[in-house]
């Protein structure tokens, strides 16, 4: 195998790898044996670059190409073409379960950081896969069907996708029926209860947009909110999320008092110049007190213009709405931008809560990220909590807030009312 990220070699273009496609593919003429191709598109590299540095993002890819490595067989051939992508060509292949094989194994050497200068890096990677003869009759063909497989996978947050006829249309079509679904009011908000974690109570409750669709049934937000937020449709998705939310919210402090709700602001809506004033125009359409609502952001959030993005922030904090950083320990930007960042509550993310009881470094993770916050008087949230061991465990090490199964999933606003009187966790009416 020859690799293409070495300190002294230059690396191919994606001509010399087609070059070494037709050849395999002439190969197969005459032996009969169907080629795997996967391409595979490293993600986060920008932030990494932007982060540590491009140095650090250059050896992050030679790290990569490092542990690919150590899984090929002699034959498969490995080649970076350009642009954060490499091509995995598999000869030989029986069928496509031996090409989603591969894949998975080519996802599983992400389970481990990258340590790149002392910095523990957390990448990752979306593979398109394609067969040949199976999907396609030409070299030509089956690199654009792998990279419309790549395309699909990105488009509806998957780590892989196996080449289908009906791939090309799907995202077009689900960003054409969203945008009805909008329009016709095909949506429905979730809630999932976010408990006190002193008290025992719930506090607050985090809004999750849901969509029911009169042909697909119901449409799962892995599939819809990549879409939306590749295209305009995030900006009407969340101002209807943010009008719904605080129409409910009304409700819920007339009948418990003491509520408030959560809503996801995506990077996109962040950047967004008027963002900021559609939000305001939202409290005051609802008469809502701005408190009582709490905006998430991720850390990627940041990643992007970083001086708009605090602006957008300090803005909003200034409003008096409050501000959660969600998904937080899986980017790179909250401890550098923690002293001025205007928040008021960090989450951790739900991969390391889950694991937290069988992993000595997620406890590690959540005890210091619960001190830090608090260090810089911050809330915590915790989501992901499934049993009770987890939740007092994080109880006893000071945890504000949690949020997952155990307590209570995500449901209906009227589902939740009959939770809210029954639950342990609730508010009896």
């Amino acid at each position: 195998m020859t690799s293409d990220r070495d300190e002294s070699a230059k690396p191919p273009s994606r001509a010399a790898f087609f070059n070494e496609l037709q050849e395999a593919i002439g190969q197969f003429k005459q032996t009969g044996r169907a080629l795997g191709l996967l391409i595979i598109s490293l993600r986060r590299i920008r932030e990494i670059n932007i982060t540590f540095g491009y140095q650090a993002g250059d050896r992050l890819l030679q790290a990569f190409v490092g542990r690919v490595r150590g899984i090929l067989r002699h034959a498969d051939s490995f080649r970076d073409i350009g642009g954060n992508d490499f091509a995995l060509l598999l000869p030989s292949v029986l069928n496509a379960g031996h090409a989603i094989l591969a894949a998975n194994r080519v996802q599983s050497l992400f389970e481990q950081p990258f340590v790149i200068d002392g910095h523990a890096i957390r990448a990752q990677a979306v593979i398109g896969i394609a067969l040949y003869p199976n999907h396609a009759d030409s070299a030509e063909s089956l690199m654009q069907r792998a990279e419309m497989a790549l395309s699909h996978a990105l488009a509806v947050n998957k780590p892989y996708e196996i080449f289908q006829d009906e791939l090309p249309a799907t995202s077009l079509v689900i960003e054409s029926e969203l945008q009805r679904a909008i329009e016709n009011d095909e949506l429905v908000l979730y809630y999932q209860p976010k408990i006190d974690m002193k008290s025992r109570r719930c506090s607050s409750s985090e809004a999750l947009v849901r969509w029911i669709s009169p042909e697909r049934g119901f449409v799962g937000p892995n599939l819809f909110i990549p879409v939306a937020e590749a295209t305009d449709l995030i900006i009407p998705l969340t101002l209807w999320t943010l009008n719904t939310a605080l129409r409910n919210l009304a409700e819920f402090r007339e009948k418990w008092g003491e509520m408030t709700v959560a809503v996801n602001l995506s990077p996109r809506c962040l950047h967004e110049p008027n963002v900021v004033d559609l939000i305001q125009q939202a409290i005051n359409v609802w008469d809502a007190e701005p408190g009582h609502l709490v905006l998430e952001v991720t850390e990627s959030a940041m990643m992007h213009d970083p001086q708009h993005a605090l602006a957008q922030l300090q803005r909003l904090h200034d409003m008096g709405v409050m501000l959660s950083i969600d998904d937080f320990g899986t980017g790179y930007s909250s401890l550098a931008y923690m002293k001025t960042l205007p928040i008021d509550e960090l989450k951790i993310d739900q991969a390391f809560v889950r694991h937290m009881m069988d992993d000595e470094g997620d406890a590690m993770i959540v005890h210091s990220t619960i001190d830090l916050a608090h260090n810089f008087r911050h809330k915590v949230v915790a989501e992901g909590i499934e049993d009770e061991l987890t939740f007092e465990t994080l109880a006893n090490l000071g945890c504000d807030v949690g949020q997952g199964y155990f307590m209570g999933k995500p449901m209906p606003a009227e589902q939740l009312e009959l939770w809210m009187q029954e639950s342990p966790w609730g508010i009896k009416a």
